[in-house]
């Protein structure tokens, strides 16, 4: 069940595949020496970019005193480390184990599945790094029982999964999940990595992340690529359908996070503050790099999409 059973892939999936399962030990951050948690920290740089907090140029806002402001910023590091947990363990993860069980056609062959327990193995170690940066900055900045909800993407991811049919469906659901999660961060993360302005620790730690997901991205594209060619015309169209729901699940402004920062934190007027974030903000579409998978989409065929992706 879980070692390769059926024919290889084609010569084209697996020279990209192999040359990615070959190189791992040089290229992955598990393998990397570990960073020193106080070395690395400054206590004077913010934790996280204050222009990727969409009310961050709001008067009402700014009118707050700076310690409250660098506490806006760390919990923002915070929470996008606990979501980044969230898409590592509930979302990439339950892929990958499905894949090794061979719940889906085309990734039987052994260096698939190596890529595939590989894959595993560097989120399993990313949870670790985001486990210690957060706990860095929860003390660093007296955020120890800042709760953080569950993100709206979870919420949407679960809610599709309750309603599949079948077993099948039930993995093309995660296949669709996981394949935007890999192929759309990057541009995120690379944001985040060359900010010399925020933390030495967060920029480091966020670019041996990064390092790591631009191979998954490949790997999740060739994935994606082996299992949608071998579906039926019936399973084509719901992955496609879940795919692009997906899609828009990950762009979605999620305000909660915001709300339970500026209420632990008793911002005066911040019911107006996220009110107006609201209006005047759909979406994150900008926070990720769709690109690479709309190649992929064209290259099997898929030309219809939501209204952002194809824009």
């Amino acid at each position: 069940m879980y070692t390769g059973t059926e024919n290889p892939t084609t010569a084209y999936e697996n020279e990209i595949l192999a040359r990615l399962t070959e190189n791992w030990n040089q290229r992955v951050a598990v393998r990397k020496a570990r960073l020193d948690l106080n070395d690395y920290y400054d206590t004077t740089a913010p934790d996280f970019p204050p222009s990727m907090v969409p009310f961050w140029d709001d008067p009402r806002f700014q009118a707050i005193d700076e310690a409250d402001k660098r506490r806006v910023l760390a919990g923002a590091w915070i929470n996008y480390n606990e979501k980044t947990i969230f898409i590592e363990d509930k979302v990439i993860n339950p892929m990958c184990s499905l894949l090794l069980r061979d719940a889906l056609p085309g990734v039987g062959d052994s260096v698939t599945k190596k890529a595939i327990a590989q894959t595993q193995v560097d989120e399993q170690f990313h949870i670790l790094m985001c486990l210690e940066v957060c706990n860095c900055a929860r003390h660093q900045h007296r955020l120890q029982d800042l709760h953080i909800p569950t993100p709206l993407l979870e919420q949407r991811m679960e809610t599709a999964l309750s309603k599949a049919d079948n077993e099948r469906e039930f993995a093309l659901i995660r296949m669709a999940y996981a394949t935007v999660a890999e192929m759309t961060i990057n541009v995120f993360l690379k944001r985040l990595s060359q900010d010399r302005s925020i933390q030495p620790l967060n920029r480091l730690n966020t670019e041996l992340h990064r390092q790591d997901e631009a191979s998954h991205a490949a790997i999740f594209g060739e994935i994606a690529r082996a299992v949608y060619e071998r579906l039926g015309a019936g399973q084509q169209a719901i992955f496609r359908a879940h795919l692009m729901r997906a899609i828009d699940d990950f762009i979605e402004l999620d305000v909660g996070f915001w709300r339970a920062i500026l209420d632990y934190l008793a911002i005066p007027e911040r019911e107006s503050i996220l009110h107006d974030m609201a209006a005047k903000r759909r979406t994150n579409s900008s926070l990720r790099d769709y690109s690479a998978l709309v190649k992929l989409l064209r290259q099997i065929g898929i030309h219809e999409g939501s209204s952002f992706v194809f824009q």
